[in-house]
């Protein structure tokens, strides 16, 4: 629509639309047309319930036929009446049907009751100008402002307003920012209201220059008096806030908290509130924020209100140092804050114990100690509180010590033990070690030095050979120990490594048991907590062993024996390494089975390695000999060996007998020289040879020649053979 086309209808309508979408937007409504988009009266009973501040209950909000919209519609025209509002001559069915007029008449009902309002005894009109020109009274225009109409075209009358809201935030009373074009400076006028205020543009500036509304002005202008009137009352309320609200920057604190502490001692101080005017609140509920920083960085402040502006507060710190302590008021910190406060107490590194708890104690005895703690001067704190932790750890779990306070710097503790040995004490304070912790204490239950070993074991030994010997506990003041679990420890050293095994006998003495596997000197030392117990080290000599493999036995039983006489051989002991034995002391166990049985035999131990062994064979044949030592065989046994019959004297017969051959011709003629190969073979009774001469006389005849032995009645077999061939075999008895 051109400019010079535009009646009031038309400013009217656009003024009085953009002010209801000022509110219903707040539902996410709108009004693109008032004379239509009345109709279902959904957009006029939210308006009215937004500017009402009240509900106009139950309507439809889903209308679709014509008697849902007058029903709507009329809900909304009674409960403006309800308000006091007087109607003339419009009703539901007129906004159902879009009476322009009408409808604009209605918002101007509900502009004057519910934006310009009725404040003194003027009409609207007139109060509203009264105020205009009150507010622009310090600035360059035309005054008074009679109207709403043509005194506002040029622009210098809204600037000024606009001004005066926030001086100097558009132009100086002079007006001398103005451009003098109407346009401009009333474009300019209602965007400084917009952006400063939040005053929204009901009408433009062409509205106000070509088509001024008298309606729409005052509904535009009556928001600059409102906004007034609503920062007034914020500053009314901001002062009384001030007034009753504690300001950080005259709030204050005090006390020797402040000032200085000591740790794990309560350190007080008060805040005390303080409002914008430096006045002492007599009333609490701030909420007044403490923060201390330093070594502990766990500290928790605690601040009570008293409720009578006065909040104290208190703190504890775990480490001594300097601390800086921050009190703020809504994040802003209030006077003299932060505070710089130097915190003493015990410094870890130069606090100290004693006491046999953690020098030296006895088992079953409370081991006592106590800690002394100075500051990172060297002074001696006077004061408790300090949270020392004591773990003790070794051969026995032990709970840690509970600790008494003295309140003068000193802390005291004990803890007891049952099992001996070396346990490490550690103090700390705030996770930091005390000096000369941990402390490595040694509990005795039995002392070295009172102690003492005896036995075989340290006198002398074989190797591969078990060796014992007893260690007897004393305490430190001389006693017999008469319970176990001290911890002695046996090295051996020597040719080769050995490993003791040390029994506790749980009666104060202690079984220690090894094997050296080679021969050799070696040197035993015991210790107790390593500490050497009396008279040791002590050296002993281990012989060596004999290895079955490595040993062998000789003599004539071993080759064969006879019925009559003794089985004699000899062991000789060899070792591992191929040494032959020089002395004795080894057990070797001759085992003999004969035709009969086990024949029993004798063992003699030389003592430079060998052993002599004798037996009697009593019966002739087979003879197994086994020597074995510790159940292994010697070289080449078991021996398998013949027995024969002795020659018994009173029962044996001797004899030298010949005999002749004639040899002879295939006619049976004696031949009468010699040539032919005589050979004469002899067994005796046990199929032994015997020895015969042959002689070849050289006439035809051989001569036989041999000796008989054995006993009497014993048979033998003569075969004599002539150039390989058999001439006969002929038995002779013994006589």
């Amino acid at each position: 629509m051109a400019e010079q086309n535009k009646t009031w209808v038309d400013v009217q309508k656009k003024a009085f639309t953009r002010w209801a979408n000022q509110f219903l937007s707040e539902r996410r409504l709108k009004i693109e047309n008032i004379e239509t988009d009345l109709a279902t009266g959904i957009n006029l009973c939210n308006l009215l319930e937004i500017i009402s501040s009240k509900s106009l209950g139950k309507y439809n909000h889903k209308p679709t036929m014509r008697y849902h919209y007058l029903e709507n519609n009329g809900r909304a025209v009674k409960f403006i009446k309800d308000e006091g509002l007087q109607l003339v001559g419009i009703g539901p069915e007129d906004i159902v049907d879009g009476k322009l007029k009408l409808i604009l008449g209605l918002i101007w009902t509900l502009i004057l009751r519910y934006q310009i309002n009725m404040i003194g005894e003027g009409s609207p009109k007139w109060e509203l100008l009264q105020w205009v020109n009150k507010q622009i009274a310090p600035y360059n225009v035309d005054k008074p402002v009679v109207n709403f109409t043509t005194n506002w075209s040029d622009g210098k009358v809204l600037s000024a307003l606009a001004d005066s809201l926030q001086p100097g935030v558009l132009t100086p009373t002079d007006m001398s920012a103005l451009s003098g074009d109407a346009l401009q400076d009333l474009e300019k006028a209602m965007q400084t209201a917009l952006d400063n205020y939040n005053i929204a543009r009901l009408i433009d500036p062409e509205d106000m220059v070509n088509c001024p509304d008298e309606l729409s002005m005052m509904t535009y202008v009556s928001a600059f008096r409102n906004y007034l009137s609503e920062e007034e009352q914020r500053r009314r309320e901001e002062l009384a806030r001030k007034k009753r609200t504690a300001d950080p920057s005259n709030c204050y604190a005090y006390g020797p908290g402040l000032e200085g502490a000591d740790t794990y001692q309560p350190a007080h101080f008060t805040i005390v509130a303080k409002n914008y005017f430096d006045e002492e609140l007599p009333t609490g509920g701030d909420q007044f924020e403490v923060t201390i920083a330093g070594p502990d960085s766990n500290v928790q402040p605690t601040v009570t209100d008293n409720g009578d502006g006065k909040y104290p507060a208190q703190y504890t710190v775990a480490k001594p140092g300097d601390y800086t302590i921050t009190i703020k008021l809504r994040d802003e910190p209030i006077k003299g804050s932060p505070y710089h406060v130097h915190v003493d107490g015990p410094n870890a590194g130069h606090s100290v114990a004693s006491g046999p708890g953690v020098e030296g104690a006895q088992t079953k005895k409370p081991a006592n100690f106590r800690i002394t703690s100075f500051n990172d001067k060297g002074q001696q704190v006077q004061s408790g509180g300090d949270k020392y932790q004591v773990q003790v750890q070794g051969p026995e779990d032990v709970a840690d010590p509970s600790l008494t306070d003295n309140n003068d710097g000193t802390f005291d503790g004990a803890y007891q033990v049952s099992t001996p040995g070396h346990y490490f004490v550690n103090i700390t304070l705030d996770d930091e070690p005390i000096k000369g912790s941990p402390y490595k204490v040694l509990i005795e239950g039995a002392r070295a030095g009172n102690s003492y070993a005896e036995g075989p074991g340290l006198e002398g030994g074989q190797a591969t050979k078990p060796s014992v010997f007893t260690i007897h506990a004393y305490d430190p003041e001389g006693q017999k120990c008469t319970d176990g679990g001290d911890p002695f420890k046996v090295d051996i050293q020597g040719p080769a490594d050995v490993q003791p095994t040390v029994t506790d006998n749980g009666d104060g003495t202690y079984t220690v048991e090894y094997t050296p596997t080679e021969a050799g000197d070696y040197t035993v030392n015991v210790t107790l907590h390593d500490e050497p117990i009396k008279d040791v080290p002590r050296q002993v000599h281990v012989k060596a062993t004999p290895d079955a493999s490595k040993t062998w036995a000789e003599g004539p039983a071993l080759e064969g024996l006879v019925d009559n006489e003794p089985g004699l051989f000899t062991i000789h002991a060899v070792d591992k390494d191929g040494n032959p034995r020089v002395d004795g002391g080894d057990k070797f166990d001759v085992d003999i089975k004969g035709p009969n049985g086990n024949v029993p035999a004798d063992v003699t131990d030389n003592g430079d390695g060998t052993y002599g062994v004798k037996f009697d064979p009593e019966n002739p044949g087979d003879y197994d000999i086994n020597v074995t030592f510790e159940g292994a065989p010697i070289k080449d046994a078991p021996f398998h060996v013949h027995c024969k019959e002795g020659t018994d004297a009173d029962e044996s017969g001797f004899g030298i007998f010949s005999f002749t051959i004639q040899s002879r011709d295939k006619r049976g003629e004696n031949k009468t020289f010699g040539g032919d190969a005589f050979d004469v073979a002899i067994k005796g009774p046990d199929d032994s040879d015997v020895e015969v001469q042959t002689t070849d006389n050289s006439d035809g005849t051989y001569t036989a020649v041999y000796a008989l032995t054995g006993d009497k009645g014993a048979v033998f077999t003569i075969t004599a053979k002539l150039n390989n061939r058999k001439v006969g075999t002929y038995k002779q008895n013994l006589d």
